[in-house]
This record gives C-alpha cells, structure tokens and sequence, in this order.
C-alpha cells in the first residue's frame, strides 16, 4: 500500500506545479526517458482542488519545483512563489515521514 498525502492547492499554485512539471517533462523528453508518471501528475493537479498523491508522486513534483527554482536563481527572477510551494510540498511528506516512523508494522507506536 502506497502512502498518500492530500494537499490543497490554490489555482495559482496549480498552475505553478503544472508549469514545473511541464518543464519537468520537456527535460524528460530531451533524454528520451517516458513521462508517463509525470503526465499522470499533470492530470491530478488539473481536474481537481484537493489533490491526493503518493510519496512517489510527491517526490517527482519537489524535483520538479527545485528544478525551476533554480532555474529562477539562473535567470534572476523572484522565485518566493516556487519556494512557498516547495515548502508546503516537503512539510507534508515530512509529516507522513514523521507518522511512519512513529508506528511499527503492527501499528504500536514506540
């Protein structure tokens, strides 16, 4: 079983994440390798408000927002919109990182 995290986005960082990641897959694209998972993301982000991604997903989508923050840095342009995202993104993953840690495979907590 996967672990999943919900996350409410505004339209403005929907369309922030799907600029990310559609960088993210031009990149791809350009080596060759499939976006397959990146374009299952953009559909996620797209059809609804409160979306509802894997640790894995998650993972892709933080890789993505680094990616244009520091190209942001490159080009200096403002990038506080990015890192607000990316640190609402690693905040929740921390979080699920945090419960799992507190369980054991029986479901006690230690």
């Amino acid at each position: 079983m996967k672990d999943k995290m919900k996350l409410e986005l505004t339209e403005s960082e929907k369309s922030l994440i799907a600029k990310a990641l559609t960088m993210f897959r031009n990149y791809l694209t350009a080596q060759d390798r499939s976006t397959d998972s990146v374009d299952e993301i953009i559909l996620k982000i797209s059809d609804k408000r409160k979306v509802e991604l894997d640790t894995f997903d998650a993972g892709i989508v933080i890789n993505a927002l680094n990616t244009m923050r520091y190209k942001l840095k490159n080009e200096n342009q403002p990038r506080t919109e990015v890192n607000d995202i990316l640190l609402k993104m690693i905040d929740e993953t921390d979080k699920k990182k945090l419960i799992l840690r507190k369980t054991r495979g029986n479901g006690r907590r230690y």
